[in-house]
């Protein structure tokens, strides 16, 4: 019931109660008249009273978090009231859910507390308004005020890991850029860190090891003319997608944390790159105007982007991706382009690049319709079945190197077998193209709300 309802309510109980003391007389009707009327003015003396100037307050350690990881809130709570209030709730839409929060403050007018948000997923959240309840010890009579703080948060996509068997890969610049760069520099000392998880031993320093104790790696330098760039492909002749699957794709996902990863190792070798997600059509156009401005705000990281990633809609006829981004990328520069799978439109654009003179890589997430699981899995399945059944002739050497070869010709076999004349095609123009169609997605669970205490 509303709050005039419950006025028109006590008006009316008033009314009656009164008008049957007046007509019959008699203790108990002049009792129940008398209580309703102090319940009508409780409830008048709550609502022209109650808080006015609520100020809530929010505070993270960050406002870009990581899919699938806990984030604490903390709420500041302020308010101004001339009466005593016996409990007040605070309701809040949260990104995971609504959080309520029973307080009882009497004379007190600010409060801190705080809950943690779990399992969101990446995208672009806002809290929406909130609302305060109070009312009388019974709550026969509450009344409720909105508030509105839009707090921002950005949950960008977990990286993916590398294979143990190709890390040379996956290096933001190849060795053979890098010898160069290290080369151009004459007899300078190079820069060093500490050893990352990820760098190639190609990279440690056996010197400066020595001398410190602790395994150390070249820093390169950044440079104009070794760069990176990470295409995206968010057109939906990229990828398969099944009707039980809209919500999140997994050939998609696979793409975008790959993207993620490679972010990752081009700031950790301090190489300069670019993101570019194309193919996605006038999907930016739908975004809301306050997740525009906070996604090209000057804080905004390139991890950010790749929150708001999402499949098109389905065309007529292959989008037609943009060529001028490759303006600004220096000659030679690696360009890594991550899909499901290749279309024309793709294909088009790889061959454009290739001709300007840039180094081309694909990435592939997705293997052809009709194949039961991945080549690389059931290459090693065989290559465990095998090991499994010379357990007695053969030592974990021999199974290394049979595991080992099964994934060489399951790498072979991907390409060959799909049959696809423009893979073949790129292929013979000399972009490498790879699979990560292995990699399994983490399981995210159920996005949740949980108060952790005042």
């Amino acid at each position: 019931m509303t709050a005039l309802g419950q006025r028109m309510l006590g008006a009316v109980l008033v009314i009656a109660f009164a008008s049957l003391y007046v007509w019959h007389g008699g203790k108990a009707a002049l009792f129940l008249s008398i209580m309703a009327a102090l319940m009508l003015a409780s409830a008048l003396i709550i609502h022209f009273f109650g808080p006015r100037n609520i100020n809530i307050r929010r505070q993270m350690h960050a406002n870009r978090v990581v899919a699938g990881e806990r984030t604490r809130v903390a709420v500041e709570l302020k308010f101004d009231c001339p009466i005593p209030l016996l409990w007040i709730i605070l309701c809040e839409n949260t990104p995971a859910g609504v959080h309520r929060k029973l307080l009882f403050p009497g004379t007190r007018r600010q409060f801190t507390y705080q809950y943690e948000l779990s399992g969101l997923r990446r995208g672009v959240y806002r809290w929406e308004s909130s609302r305060l309840y109070w009312g009388d010890v019974f709550g026969w009579n509450t009344v409720s005020a909105e508030t509105v703080n839009h707090t921002s948060l950005i949950v960008v996509p977990q990286a993916a890991e590398w294979g143990e068997n190709n890390p040379g890969e996956y290096s933001a610049v190849g060795e053979d850029a890098l010898s160069e760069r290290r080369s151009s520099q004459g007899n300078r000392s190079p820069e060093f860190r500490e050893y990352q998880q990820g760098d190639p031993l190609g990279r440690v320093h056996w010197k400066s090891t020595a001398k410190t104790g602790r395994l150390q790696t070249f820093l390169p330098e950044t440079s104009d003319s070794v760069s990176l760039g990470i295409l995206v492909y968010e057109g939906a002749s990229g990828y398969e997608v099944r009707q039980s699957e809209k919500r999140d794709t997994p050939a998609f996902e696979r793409v975008v944390r790959a993207a993620a990863r490679w972010i990752h190792t081009a700031e950790r070798d301090n190489i300069p790159y670019q993101l570019w997600t194309e193919g996605g059509g006038s999907g930016s156009a739908h975004q809301e105007k306050w997740q525009q401005e906070l996604l090209h705000s000057p804080e905004n990281h390139a991890l950010d982007k790749l929150a708001q990633a999402r499949i098109s809609a389905p065309q007529a006829v292959s989008p037609s991706l943009r060529t001028e981004m490759l303006d600004r990328m220096a000659i030679g520069s690696r360009i890594v382009i991550l899909t499901g799978k290749m279309d024309d439109a793709l294909v088009e654009w790889v061959m454009c690049a290739i001709r300007l003179g840039y180094r081309v890589e694909v990435q592939l997430t997705e293997f052809m319709a009709g194949e039961g699981s991945s080549p690389i899995s059931r290459a090693e399945s065989l290559s465990s079945n095998m090991a499994q059944q010379r357990e007695n002739h053969v030592d974990a050497a021999d199974s290394a190197v049979v595991s080992q070869k099964a994934h060489s010709i399951a790498k072979d076999q991907t390409i060959s077998d799909m049959g696809n004349e423009s893979l073949e095609q790129l292929r013979q123009s000399g972009v490498q193209i790879h699979w990560i169609t292995d990699c399994s997605l983490p399981s995210m669970r159920k996005a949740e709300v949980t108060d952790v205490g005042a």
